[in-house]
C-alpha cells in the first residue's frame, strides 16, 4: 500500500482506546446502563429548586400594635442582624402581635452558615434586659425555601359529614402523608380547631370580688394529675398518683374558684363552659361547595413525582379501606401533571430532534456514517445524566433544554472525526491505523473548537443572585455534555469505526436458518409477554421485552445497512416476516411489542427502497450541485471590487437592523410570558374587616368567575352532561393560607384576605383557548367592588420575581411617609397611564384601634400598674389559655374571657374592674379601669415596613396583558419627575425592572468575558491576530440575524433567555469559522511545500485566492452540517410541535399538537440562535474568506507585493 504514510500522527488516548476495544465497549456499556439508571433515578421538577441564603425571624407577640412591635420586637433584632458580615438586604414586617424578619445574604455565603449566625445575633438581642422577656414562645428562626412554601397538591374532603368527621378523614391522610421521605409538611384548612371555651361575665365578677388570675389559678389547680411518689406497703412498693384531669368538660363549671369567709364561689355562678371550635379562622370550597382541604408541602430537593404518586396511592388506599363510599375525594392542583408534561414534552423534543439531525447527517453522510456520529448523542447525554445525578442535580425543564440546545453541537466533533477517518479508509488505510491517524490529525483542532464553545458558557456559571441560581444549571449542562461529547468522539468514535466502519458494500449472505431462530425466539419471547400479563408474574414482561429488544437489533444490524439493487431484494423477507409477527403479537393483545416490531420491518423496508435511493441521489446529485453553486458564487464574490461592496453591505445591514430594532423597539420582558397554568385571584379588603364578610365578598365573586367559566364547557355525548374542557379546579380560601406564598411566610391572622385559584387543563386538552384571554375575561368581569382590592395573578414562569410596577417610598416619619405615598398613589392615577392594573400599597392606615391612656401617676396610687391594666384587657378580649383539656387522643386548650356580648363593647371592657388584694391592709380592692384610664377610637397602621434599617411603603402593580412593563414603568418615571417630592422622602423604582437591569448588566458583561476568553483560545490556536479579527466580526454580524428576526417576526426581547441565546450563538458561529480558516490556512501550507517556498518567502497572492476557494468548496458541507444540525435540533422546540413517542412506540398514536408551556419558556432561546446562526452560516460562507482575502490582500500591499 504505497500510499499510506510511515509517520502517523496521532493522539495518544486515542490510540490506546482503538488498542484496547474490548474495555472500550465494556466502558461503552456501562456508561448506557449508568445513564438509563441515573435518568430514572433523577428527581425530576419543572424547574430547579432555588435555594437562597435567606433566614426568616418571626416573633410573635399578642395584643401590641404594629408600631409597639416595630418599637420593641424589630429594631432591636435589626439592630443586631445587622452587625452580620454578608448581608445582601434586610426587610421586616412589623404587624399587630407579629414581628417578621427576612435576611437575604450573599450567595458566598450558604444558608447553614447564615442560619447559624442569625440565631446567635436573635439570642444576643433576647439576652437584652429591655427586650420583652412575657413572648409567648421563642422567635422563630429558619432557612426559607420557596419550594416548602406552596403546596405540591390539595386533597380536598367534602361529602354529607360533620366538619369533625371530615377533620378526622383529614388527619389520617395528614398522618400517612408526613410519614414520606419527600414531605415536609401537611396542612389543614377549612377546618377551625376546638377549644373548651370559660365565658365569663364581668358583672357578677365584679359582684362577687373575683378575678381572673383567680379563675385562671382554679382551673388549672384543679386539672392536674400529680405524682405522689412511693410507698412500701405489705412489701410491695406503691406510686402515688392523685388523679385530677378533667374527664369531662362539664365538671368545670363545679370548681370552686374562691372561698372567702365561708363565701364559695362556684364557676358557674360567673360563668359557663362551652366545648366548640374556636372563632372561625378559615373557610375552604370548591366549586362553592365546602370543604376540608389537606395543602402538601414538599422537601426541597425531594422528587416530586415521586412524592405525587405516593400520595396518589395514600389516598387510593384510604378511599378504598378506610373511606367510606359517599366521601368525595379530590385532588387539585397537583403540581407533578406540570412537571411530567414540560418533562415528557422536553424528552419527546429531544428524540424528535435526534430524528431530524440523524435524518440530517443520513443525507449528508450515508446511514452507516450518520450512525456512527450520531451514536454521540445518546452516548454523550447519558453520560452527562450520570454526572450530573452525581452532582445531585434534579431533572428539570432547564436541564433537558440544555440538551435540546447541545443536539446539533453534540455531532460536530464525531462528523469531523468520521469523515477523516472514513477518508484515510477511503485512501487505503487498514481500519485500525486509520482511526488512530484519522483522530491524530483533527484531536487538537476540535479540542480546540470545543473549548471555544465552552468559552462561551462559562461566564453564564458565574451568574450571581437568585436568576443565577435558576439558570446556572444550563451553562452546567451544556458543558459537561459538550466534553461528554468530545470525550465520545476522541475514544469511542475511533474504536467503533475501527471495527464497524465498511468502504466497500460486500454482498450480503444470511442464513436462512438465523431468520427462522430470530423467528421461533420473537415467538418464545410472546408466550413470556402472555405470562408476564398474569398476577404475581413479577418481571416476566421485561424479560420478554429484552429479548424482542436483542432480536430487533440483530435484525437491524443484519439488514439495515443493506444498499445496492441486488442485495436490497433479500429485505424483503425478513421485513414481511416481522410485519407478520407484529400481526401475531398485536392479536395476541401484546400492543407494545407488536408495534416495536411493526415499527422495525417497516423501516427495513423504507430505509432499502426510499431512503437509501433518497440518500444517493442527495449526494450525488444535491451536494455537488450545491458546491458547484458556491463554487461559482465565491469566485464571483471574490472577484474586483466585490469583496469590499459584500462587507460594506454586510457592515450597513448590520447598521439597519440596529436602526430597525430601535424604530420598531420590541416589548422588552424579564421572563418570557407563559400561558396560565392557573389564577391567583387574590382578594383584600380593609385591615379589620371580619372574616364572614370577607367569606361573603368572596362567595359573590366566585360565583361572577364561575360565570366567565361557564362558556368553557362542553357537553360530553357520552353522559350528556356539560363538562369542563378547561379548567381543573376552582378553589376558594379565605382567611389562612390566603397570602402570596412568594412574597415569603405569612405569620398572624388574616381574616380579610381570600384567595381563589383557577387551575386548567393541560395545554393540548384546552381546544385552543388561550387561558390569558380568560384571565382578562376574569379580571374585567371584577370591576366594581368599592373598597375591595382584587388582582388576578399567573403562575409565573421562572424564579421568584418582583411586581413589574414597584416603587418603594423611604422617610422616617411614618405617618408624613405614608401621607406622601399616598399622594404619589393619586398622582400616578390620574396620569392616566395605560397598562397599569391597580396601584396597591403594602401599608394601609385604616386598621380600626381602641387607644386606651393611662394616668400612670393615679394608677400607682391605687396601687394598679400599666402591666395589670393592659394583662385584664387582654384577657376579656384576647382570653387566656389557662389549662389543657383531654379526650381520647386528642388535646385542647381551655380558654377564659368575657362572654362576647360583653368582649365586644367597650364601655364594658372600660369599666370592668381589677380586682387585688391590697398588700398593706390584706383586703380586696376592686378599681375600675375607667377611673384611671380613658379610651378613644382611633386608626392606626396595618403594618409597620422596614428595608435595610430604614422605614419604607411600596406601591406595586401588576401590568396589563398586551402592555410592555418597561415602556409602563418609563411612563411612570416621567410624570413622577413632575412631582414635588417632601423633603426628607424619597422613592425608588425596585422589583422587576430593578432585577432586569441588574442581569442585563451581567450578561452584557458575561457576552464581553466569553468574546474575551474565545478571542484568547483562537489567538493561542492560530498564533495570528487577523484570523481572531475575522472570527470576532464574524460573531458581531451574526447579530444582523437576530435582530432581523425580531423585527420581521415582531417577536418580543426577552432579557434573559435573548441574551442567553446571543451568548449560545457566539460560541456556535466561532467553530464554522474557525473549521474554514483552518482548512484554508492547512491548503495555503501545502501549496507552500509543494512550491518548497523558504519560511520568509509568500505564497503568491493567486495562489492564496485559489486556497480560499478550494477551502470554502471543501467545507461547505461541514459547515451546513453543524449549522442545519443544530438548527434542526432546536426546530421542535422553537415552533412547540409536540410528538409522543413513547405513547406512538406503545399505541401508535402520536398525540401530536403544537404549543404549550415549553415553546413559551424557551422559544426565545431557540428562535435566537436560529435566526442568528441562519444569517452566521451565510457569513461564515461568504464574509469570512471575504475577510480572510481582503486583509491577506492588505498584507500583500504593505509588503509591495
Amino acid at each position: 500500500m504505497s500510499n499510506v504514510k510511515e509517520k502517523i500522527k496521532e493522539f495518544k488516548l486515542s490510540s490506546i482506546s482503538v488498542e484496547n476495544r474490548v474495555t472500550v465497549f465494556v466502558l461503552t456499556a456501562i456508561i448506557l446502563i449508568a445513564g438509563v439508571i441515573s435518568y430514572s433515578s433523577m428527581p425530576k421538577e419543572s424547574f430547579p429548586e432555588v435555594v437562597t441564603p435567606e433566614i426568616y425571624v418571626g416573633t410573635p407577640y399578642p395584643g401590641n400594635s404594629a408600631l409597639d412591635i416595630e418599637k420593641l420586637i424589630t429594631r432591636p433584632l435589626e439592630k443586631e442582624i445587622n452587625t452580620i458580615s454578608g448581608i445582601d438586604e434586610m426587610n421586616s414586617t412589623s404587624i399587630q402581635g407579629y414581628s417578621s424578619i427576612q435576611v437575604k445574604f450573599d450567595f458566598s455565603i450558604t444558608p447553614e452558615e447564615a442560619l447559624r449566625k442569625v440565631k446567635d445575633e436573635v439570642d444576643r438581642a433576647k439576652a437584652d434586659s429591655d427586650f420583652p422577656d412575657d413572648l409567648p414562645s421563642e422567635p422563630n428562626v429558619f432557612e426559607m425555601n420557596f419550594s416548602e412554601l406552596v403546596p405540591i397538591m390539595n386533597i380536598n374532603l367534602s361529602g354529607e359529614f360533620s366538619q369533625d368527621q371530615l377533620k378526622d378523614y383529614a388527619e389520617h391522610l395528614q398522618e400517612e402523608i408526613e410519614d414520606l421521605p419527600q414531605i415536609t409538611s401537611v396542612d389543614i384548612r377549612g377546618y377551625t380547631e376546638k377549644e373548651v371555651a370559660v365565658n365569663l361575665d364581668i358583672h357578677r365578677m365584679n359582684a362577687m370580688q373575683v378575678s381572673f388570675n383567680d379563675v385562671a389559678g382554679a382551673i388549672s389547680n384543679e386539672n392536674l394529675t400529680i405524682s405522689g411518689g412511693e410507698i412500701n406497703t405489705d412489701n410491695f412498693e406503691r406510686s402515688i398518683r392523685v388523679l385530677g384531669e378533667f374527664k369531662d368538660f362539664k365538671q368545670i363549671e363545679n370548681i370552686v374558684v374562691k372561698h372567702e369567709k365561708g363565701n364559695i364561689v362556684y364557676l358557674n355562678d360567673i360563668g359557663n363552659v362551652t366545648f366548640r371550635q374556636k372563632e372561625k379562622e378559615s373557610y375552604a370550597r370548591q366549586y362553592t361547595e365546602p370543604v376540608v382541604m389537606v395543602d402538601v408541602m414538599k422537601r426541597s430537593g425531594a422528587n416530586l413525582l415521586e412524592a405525587s404518586d405516593a400520595i396518589n396511592e395514600i389516598v387510593e388506599k384510604a378511599q378504598q379501606r378506610e373511606f367510606p363510599e359517599n366521601l368525595q375525594v379530590s385532588i387539585t392542583g397537583d403540581q407533578s401533571d406540570q412537571t411530567r408534561t414540560q418533562v415528557d414534552e422536553l424528552a419527546n423534543n429531544i428524540i424528535f430532534g435526534v430524528i431530524l439531525v440523524v435524518a440530517v447527517l443520513l443525507f449528508f453522510l450515508g446511514l452507516r456514517n450518520a450512525l456512527f456520529v450520531g451514536v454521540a448523542i445518546p452516548l454523550s447525554m447519558f453520560l452527562s445524566f450520570f454526572i450530573l445525578n452525581a452532582m445531585g442535580v434534579t431533572l428539570n425543564t432547564i436541564v433537558l433544554f440544555s440538551l435540546v440546545l447541545a443536539l446539533g453541537m453534540l455531532v460536530d466533533n464525531g462528523i469531523v472525526v468520521v469523515e477523516n477517518i472514513y477518508r484515510l479508509m477511503d485512501e487505503g488505510y487498514p481500519p485500525l491505523k486509520a482511526a488512530k491517524a484519522g483522530v491524530g490529525e483533527v484531536a487538537l483542532p476540535i479540542i480546540a473548537s470545543t473549548a471555544t464553545t465552552l468559552a462561551a458558557f462559562i461566564p453564564l456559571g458565574l451568574w450571581p443572585g437568585v436568576v443565577g441560581n435558576f439558570m446556572q444549571y444550563l451553562p452546567i449542562t451544556l458543558i459537561i455534555v459538550l466534553s461528554s461529547s468530545l470525550f465520545v468522539a476522541l475514544v469511542i468514535n475511533p474504536v467503533l469505526t475501527s471495527k464497524f466502519m465498511k468502504i466497500d458494500e460486500e454482498d450480503v449472505k444470511i442464513p436462512t436458518k438465523r431468520l427462522i431462530i430470530y423467528g421461533v425466539t420473537i415467538l418464545v419471547a410472546m408466550l413470556i409477554d402472555i405470562a408476564g400479563d398474569q398476577p404475581e408474574a413479577g418481571a416476566l414482561n421485561y424479560v420478554a421485552g429484552a429479548i424482542v429488544t436483542v432480536i430487533l437489533i440483530l435484525t437491524l444490524k443484519d439488514y439495515a445497512f443493506i444498499s445496492n439493487k441486488t442485495n436490497r431484494k433479500k429485505v424483503i423477507k425478513p421485513a414481511i416476516g416481522l410485519l407478520v409477527l407484529s400481526g401475531i403479537f398485536f392479536l395476541t393483545g401484546q400492543n407494545v411489542s407488536a408495534n416495536f416490531i411493526g415499527i422495525t420491518g417497516t423501516f427495513l423496508l423504507l430505509n432499502s427502497f426510499v431512503i437509501y435511493p433518497g440518500t444517493v441521489f442527495f449526494q450525488n446529485r444535491i451536494i455537488p450541485a450545491m458546491e458547484n453553486f458556491y463554487d461559482g458564487f465565491i469566485k464571483y464574490a471574490l472577484s474586483g471590487k466585490k469583496p469590499v461592496a459584500f462587507l460594506v453591505g454586510t457592515t450597513l445591514a448590520l447598521i439597519l437592523s440596529i436602526v430597525l430594532i430601535i424604530k420598531f423597539t420590541p416589548k422588552v420582558l424579564f421572563f418570557p410570558e407563559n400561558e396560565p397554568q392557573y389564577l391567583n385571584i387574590y382578594i383584600e379588603k380593609p385591615i379589620g374587616t371580619d372574616i364572614e364578610y370577607t367569606n361573603e365578598i368572596t362567595k359573590d365573586i366566585e360565583e361572577k368567575v364561575l360565570k366567565v367559566l361557564e362558556q368553557y364547557q362542553a357537553v360530553n355525548p357520552e353522559t350528556g352532561e356539560k363538562e369542563d374542557f378547561l379548567v381543573e379546579s376552582v378553589i376558594a380560601q379565605v382567611g389562612e393560607g390566603t397570602s402570596d406564598p412568594m412574597q415569603g411566610p405569612q405569620m398572624g391572622s388574616t381574616p380579610h384576605k381570600a384567595r381563589i385559584t383557577v387551575s386548567f387543563e393541560k395545554f393540548q386538552l384546552r381546544r385552543g383557548i388561550l387561558t390569558s384571554d380568560v384571565q382578562t375575561e376574569i379580571r374585567n368581569s371584577l370591576i366594581g367592588y368599592p373598597g375591595t382590592k382584587i388582582s388576578v395573578d399567573k403562575n409565573q414562569a421562572g424564579p421568584p420575581q418582583g411586581k413589574p410596577i414597584n416603587i418603594e417610598i423611604q422617610g422616617d416619619d411614618y405617618l408624613a411617609l405614608m401621607k406622601e405615598t399616598e399622594n404619589i398613589k393619586s398622582f400616578i392615577k390620574d396620569a392616566n397611564i395605560e397598562g397599569i392594573e391597580e396601584l396597591k400599597l403594602d401599608v394601609e392606615q385604616g386598621k380600626p384601634q381602641l387607644e386606651v391612656n393611662i394616668d400612670r401617676a393615679k394608677a400607682r396610687r391605687l396601687g394598679l400598674s400599666t402591666g395589670q391594666i393592659g394583662n385584664a384587657l387582654r384577657t376579656a378580649v384576647y382570653g387566656q389559655e389557662v389549662s389543657t383539656y383531654k379526650e381520647g387522643e386528642d388535646d385542647y386548650p381551655i380558654n377564659i374571657r368575657l362572654k362576647e356580648e360583653l368582649r365586644n363593647n367597650s364601655e364594658v371592657l372600660m369599666n370592668q374592674r381589677i380586682t387585688f388584694r391590697d398588700p398593706s391592709t390584706g383586703q380586696i380592692v376592686q378599681i375600675p379601669i375607667s377611673s384611671v384610664a380613658t379610651a378613644k377610637k382611633t386608626s392606626t397602621f396595618s403594618a409597620v415596613k422596614r428595608k435595610d434599617l430604614e422605614r419604607i411603603i411600596t406601591i406595586s402593580s401588576n401590568v396589563l396583558d398586551g402592555y410592555n412593563p418597561t415602556e409602563v414603568v418609563n411612563n411612570i418615571k416621567t410624570h413622577l419627575s413632575d412631582y414635588d417630592m417632601s423633603e426628607g422622602i424619597t422613592y425608588k423604582f425596585t422589583g422587576q425592572q430593578e432585577e432586569q437591569a441588574e442581569e442585563m448588566d451581567f450578561l452584557t458583561t458575561a457576552l464581553a468575558i466569553a468574546f474575551f476568553l474565545i478571542i484568547m483560545i483562537i489567538v493561542m490556536q492560530f498564533n495570528s491576530v487577523s484570523t481572531p479579527f475575522i472570527i470576532g466580526t464574524s460573531v458581531l454580524f451574526s447579530l444582523i440575524g437576530v435582530l432581523l428576526g425580531l423585527v420581521i417576526f415582531q417577536m418580543d426581547f426577552i432579557v434573559i433567555m435573548t441574551m442567553i441565546g446571543i451568548i449560545s450563538l457566539a460560541g456556535i458561529v466561532v467553530n464554522n469559522a474557525i473549521v474554514l480558516i483552518d482548512y484554508t490556512n492547512l491548503i495555503i501550507e501545502r501549496r507552500r511545500e509543494e512550491l518548497e517556498l523558504e519560511d520568509d518567502e509568500k505564497l503568491p497572492f493567486n495562489e492564496v485566492v485559489k486556497a480560499i476557494e478550494e477551502g470554502g468548496k471543501t467545507r461547505l458541507r461541514p459547515v451546513l452540517l453543524t449549522a442545519i444540525t443544530t438548527i434542526f435540533g432546536l426546530i421542535p422546540l422553537a415552533i412547540g410541535l409536540n410528538i409522543d413517542f413513547f405513547s406512538f412506540f406503545k399505541t401508535l398514536d402520536p398525540n401530536i399538537y403544537v404549543g404549550g408551556d415549553n415553546v413559551m419558556f424557551w422559544g426565545p432561546i431557540s428562535w435566537t440562535i436560529i435566526f442568528g446562526l441562519t444569517f452566521a452560516t451565510f457569513l461564515t460562507l461568504i464574509i469570512v474568506p471575504v475577510m480572510y482575502f481582503l486583509l491577506n490582500k492588505a498584507k500583500y500591499k504593505l509588503n509591495g507585493e
